[in-house]
């Protein structure tokens, strides 16, 4: 199947709900049955959130990510804790969180399946957690919903299973990116300005047999926008790029967050492989930075970026290291020295033995 049509930013239903009261999931504040709040025409969650309207800083787009990670992980992340055990491939793992929504929920239209004090809601949107309790894989039960909460589910497993996840928001559609850059099979590998180029493939719940990668046609103009739901930490370098013994290292990164809600940037190193100690990275608007000390000679130290938001979400950067110590010279690290040195005694070798195989056997010296 295609991408369903007439998406029009709508929701899940966990229950057919004839009131409010007849919820049966869990809402942002893990309150059974949810309660919701009912004004100026517009029905809000527990945290104050519009579930009928998606784009303004009260709206569900991205709000209702973050009520289901961090501190507020319920059902959907340990969904994807589950897969991250189960699969240790990335690219398996991927394809088998895909399956795994589109297996258990069901297209359906808001103003069909959600009603709200007795009425029909042309617009609704459910969050992770309230989606995960409205299928049962005993009973065989399906969760009936639209774009945005399938993305929304989608993106806490996701997280869970341990990718960096970006929510995408068009005009009339919800779906969302993982960065997964070795993943050989979609149709457009895409860069949305993180710092980390081309590597963020599409994922597309809406249809129960639409493959992980493939971006559909209506969006490959790129004319969306993309909130990723993890810390972006780019441009990690450190200075001086040959430490020697009596210099402190300076490590800078660029940290960014959709939410705008960083709670603390640590840097996270070790030497000689010991116990880890943590430094706090300071800022100037979006560039963090920290010193690690001066370190004997011959010491190799390895560290890392740890982002923590406040909603209690955690991302982490890849490993880094250097070694103290060595030949200094300025563009020329010493280990380029002794393999220009190496080819080039082999490349005199090897010319010294064709001048005597090219030389004719009345001339060869004895």
């Amino acid at each position: 199947m295609g991408i369903q049509r007439g998406c029009v930013l709508g929701a899940i239903i966990l229950l057919l709900m004839a009131s409010q009261a007849s919820v049966s999931a869990y809402t942002s504040g893990r309150v059974d049955p949810p309660t919701f709040t009912y004004k100026n025409g517009e029905w809000y969650d527990s945290w104050g959130y519009n579930r009928n309207y998606c784009c303004s800083e009260d709206g569900y787009m991205p709000n209702l990510a973050y009520e289901t990670l961090g501190i507020n992980k319920e059902r959907a992340y340990s969904i994807g804790q589950g897969f991250m055990e189960d699969y240790p491939d990335d690219i398996q793992r991927a394809k088998a969180i895909l399956k795994y929504v589109q297996r258990w929920t069901e297209y359906g239209y808001d103003e069909d399946n959600v009603f709200m004090g007795g009425k029909a809601q042309e617009e609704w949107a459910w969050n992770a957690d309230e989606t995960s309790h409205a299928f049962n894989e005993e009973a065989n039960i399906v969760a009936i919903g639209d774009c945005e909460d399938m993305a929304l589910l989608c993106a806490t497993i996701y997280l869970g299973a341990g990718f960096d996840v970006a929510l995408v928001l068009t005009t009339s559609h919800v779906a969302l990116l993982i960065w997964l850059p070795e993943y050989q099979n979609a149709n457009i590998y895409w860069d949305i300005l993180d710092g980390r180029g081309n590597g963020w493939i599409w994922v597309e719940a809406t249809g129960e047999s639409n493959p992980l990668g493939w971006t559909p046609p209506d969006f490959n103009d790129g004319y969306w926008d993309a909130f990723p739901l993890n810390a972006v930490i780019s441009g990690i370098s450190y200075s001086p790029e040959s430490p020697q013994d009596d210099d402190d290292v300076t490590v800078t990164a660029s940290i960014g967050l959709e939410s705008g809600e960083i709670g603390e940037v640590l840097l996270v190193y070790s030497v000689n492989g010991g116990a880890e100690k943590t430094v706090s990275m300071t800022h100037a608007g979006s560039l963090y930075s920290a010193t690690i000390p001066r370190q004997a000679t011959g010491a190799t130290v390895e560290f890392r970026i740890t982002v923590n938001d406040v909603h209690g979400g955690t991302s982490e950067s890849a490993e880094y290291s250097y070694k103290v110590g060595g030949l200094e010279i300025p563009g020329f690290p010493f280990e380029s020295i002794v393999a220009g040195l190496a080819v080039g005694l082999l490349a005199i070798y090897y010319l010294s033995k064709r001048r005597i195989v090219q030389t004719p056997s009345s001339q060869v010296p004895h």
